[in-house]
């Protein structure tokens, strides 16, 4: 991750002590709520890599300029300017309405009884969620709404993640692309991995064709290898780097004694948890970007029926909002079919 996406994305807050009553409120103060954004992104390989966006609303958009290949035009010595340029206006809309998650947490009486003070159960509450809300919001980040999602319905039809609007499914948002005609874009260039270049073709595996051909799908202006990097799943990031070490020459030695890391064309390889295997995005993390809603709900119950029946420290929920958006489409490639590790 580049400093600039991590100064971007945090502020340099130190863990402050943390009281149970501060689980009581109905909403996070600011100052909770940006210190547990922060732990989150930590508990998490990907968020800590992308562009975090809190959003004081619950919709907000970001205005974009479209600037095409060519803006200008010429004239004759005598004659007119009649063309001027046209940097066209659009917007990427990020919108939480009706987009909550909750995770409820059950603390036990008998594992903190007598053994821990109100400000350490505090704490271990709040790093629980910290780490189930990384967790969570990773896995919906990549893969809800997306082709051939596992995910339960509900959240499919909830959230969109980053392939799925790397697919086109962001209707709301008005990208601009870079060419003349001056059109909305509205999907990623997408790059398939078969042997004949479609999708009625035979899947291929990870290989220097896979990377050599999504770097080739990104239009040239978009290409820079110091920021962009190749996400795929962490089983065929192995699987590739297995195939490697068969390899009878220095790279192969390298790879199997992790002395280097393997680095196509200049471009990290990142394996990322719940990703699919048979997807890959070449993209600069800080096109990415997740915007939680700064209305964040925490609330405790200690003494209900159930906390009671059950033998309860406390019932505990945690409940949010949060929307995710690609910047600029064309900043990056998609690359499918690819054959299962």
């Amino acid at each position: 991750m580049s400093d600039q996406a991590r100064t971007a994305n945090t502020h340099s807050l130190q863990k402050s002590p943390i009281n149970t009553t501060d689980l009581s409120g109905a909403q996070l103060p600011r100052d909770l709520f940006e210190e547990f954004i922060e732990r989150a992104q930590e508990e998490s390989e990907l968020l800590d890599m992308v562009r975090v966006e809190p959003l004081a609303r619950k919709e907000m958009a970001k205005p974009k300029i479209g600037v095409p290949e060519l803006s200008g035009g010429t004239r004759a010595e005598d004659g007119s300017r009649p063309e001027t340029s046209s940097a066209t206006s659009g917007a990427v809309e990020f919108n939480v309405t009706g987009q909550y998650y909750y995770i409820k947490y059950d603390l036990k009486e008998d594992a903190v009884e007598n053994t821990m003070s109100d400000e350490q159960v505090a704490n271990l509450i709040l790093s629980h969620f910290e780490r189930a809300w990384a967790n969570d919001v990773q896995n919906l980040a990549i893969n809800a709404g997306r082709t051939g999602s596992s995910l339960p319905a509900s959240l499919n039809d909830k959230f969109d993640g980053w392939i799925a609007i790397a697919e086109g499914n962001d209707t709301a948002s008005d990208r601009i692309g870079i060419d003349a005609d001056g059109e909305t874009v509205d999907t990623m260039p997408t790059y398939i991995h078969t042997d004949t270049g479609d999708a009625a073709g035979t899947a291929q595996p990870v290989n220097t064709d896979l990377f050599n051909s999504m770097i080739q799908t990104v239009p040239e202006r978009f290409r820079d290898e110091d920021e962009q990097v190749i996400m795929l799943s962490k089983s065929q990031l192995q699987a590739y780097h297995s195939g490697l070490t068969e390899r009878n020459d220095g790279l192969g030695v390298v790879v199997l004694q992790g002395d280097s890391d393997v680095t196509p064309f200049g471009h990290d390889l990142v394996g990322v948890s719940y990703w699919p295997d048979d997807i890959a995005m070449l993209i600069n993390p800080d096109q990415l970007a997740f915007g939680p809603y700064e209305a964040m709900e925490i609330t405790q119950t200690t003494d209900s029926d159930k906390t009671m029946d059950e033998a309860l420290h406390s019932r505990t929920l945690l409940e949010g909002q949060f929307d995710l958006q690609i910047e600029e489409l064309q900043s990056g490639a998609l690359a499918t079919n690819i054959q299962a590790p």
